[in-house]
């Protein structure tokens, strides 16, 4: 073998062993899913912000409202603080969730299904319904909160992840609180 071919398969070889063979880094990957992460919060916390519209259409009792109110009230702010995020770091991206697209259509199609079922509702079926998707949506979001917030490393975007799981954890107990609570009787 010439000294030249030798050279070129050692220097082959330094960089082969050199080049990951497993793909991204960890710190790639956690950055990425930590990134889908962020993007998976900032969509759902998009819908919640949304929540209390519902209640325009269909006058439902007080309490229900108040809660519902509280639950838009939060997730508008954290979602205005994402974007706050996002635009001081370009590199967090609130659009890719990484999601599947068999996912997505299967997200989609739960959304439509429970619009269907909630705008057919009404009274104490329609109050039921509300709070049990809340009740997902809310422990959803305070787990990924809690989640992102166990490998954040920027200090600020640390404190409002920590923040948010102890709201949304707050607003889901009273929640469940109200599904527990008997409605009052009609005309009361």
């Amino acid at each position: 073998m010439t000294k030249r071919r030798m050279l070129a398969s050692v220097l082959l070889a330094i960089s082969l062993g050199c080049a990951s063979s497993s793909g991204p880094s960890r710190i790639q990957q956690a950055h990425a899913a930590s990134g889908h992460g962020y993007a998976l919060l900032y969509e759902i916390l998009g819908q919640e912000r949304k929540v209390s519209q519902l209640l325009l259409i269909k006058g439902e009792r007080d309490a229900l409202e108040t809660i519902i109110q509280a639950i838009a009230k939060t997730c508008g702010k954290a979602h205005e603080r994402l974007e706050t995020f996002a635009k001081a770091d370009p590199g967090l991206d609130l659009v890719d969730t990484g999601l599947p697209i068999e996912e997505v259509r299967t997200r989609q199609a739960i959304a439509a299904t429970r619009r269907v079922q909630l705008l057919a509702a009404s009274g104490r079926e329609l109050e039921l319904q509300l709070l049990l998707i809340q009740n997902e949506a809310l422990t959803y979001m305070a787990h990924l909160a809690d989640s992102l917030s166990r490998r954040e490393a920027d200090p600020a975007r640390l404190v409002f992840l920590r923040e948010l799981w102890k709201d949304l954890t707050l607003l889901q107990e009273d929640v469940l609180a109200l599904v527990r609570r008997p409605a009052p009787a009609r005309g009361s």
